[in-house]
């Protein structure tokens, strides 16, 4: 299955089980996110952080992907150092999927609030803006991640991207990546 043709597949998918009530939203993160603010680059996987229905659990979402895709789904725990509580992944033809919950992890349910419509791949999705995309970066920190900051800065809104790192406790390793004007 071409690469196009899983993401739209994926994006149906979120799309049915929100309109179900099993999730109440999710937004593209990580690296196709960027194919929205800046010039696209390739990448392995598809990013996505979702907010799982009061009604159901993690484990309810792991099962409706196994059942209606007909996925294996690799379960995950997060990390102190990244507050990501659940993860979950599962590959939709060549692409990997990944999803996050935003379940305790208050950086991403921020981000999710705040996403926009945007277009990837020419389809419509919930996309998180620059600002939260570089803090959502910042967590794991790699060089790829470092890369993608300093390429999507120029797209964000420096203010706004100050006062929300300093919110999220995460300053210093923005400074570390991209000296910004504080003044």
């Amino acid at each position: 299955m071409p690469i196009l043709e899983s993401f739209k597949k994926t994006i149906s998918f979120f799309d049915e089980i929100k309109n179900e009530g099993l999730i109440d939203d999710y937004a593209l993160i990580g690296g196709l996110a960027l194919s929205a603010w800046i010039r696209p680059r390739t990448t392995q996987d598809v990013d996505f952080i979702v907010a799982v229905s009061e009604k159901i659990s993690w484990q309810n979402i792991v099962s409706v992907i196994e059942n209606r895709l007909r996925k294996k789904v690799s379960v995950n725990k997060g990390t102190q150092r990244t507050n990501i509580k659940d993860k979950l992944s599962f590959m939709s033809g060549q692409i990997e999927v990944d999803v996050i919950s935003t379940k305790g992890f208050s950086l991403a349910t921020e981000a999710m609030k705040k996403a926009v419509i945007a277009q990837v791949f020419g389809i419509d999705v919930r996309v998180v803006t620059p600002e939260y995309l570089i803090l959502l970066k910042l967590l794991p920190f790699g060089e790829q991640d470092v890369l993608d900051i300093k390429a999507l800065i120029k797209k964000a809104d420096k203010t706004k991207l100050i006062l929300l790192a300093k919110k999220h406790h995460l300053m210093t390793k923005l400074d570390s990546v991209v000296l910004i004007n504080k003044n």
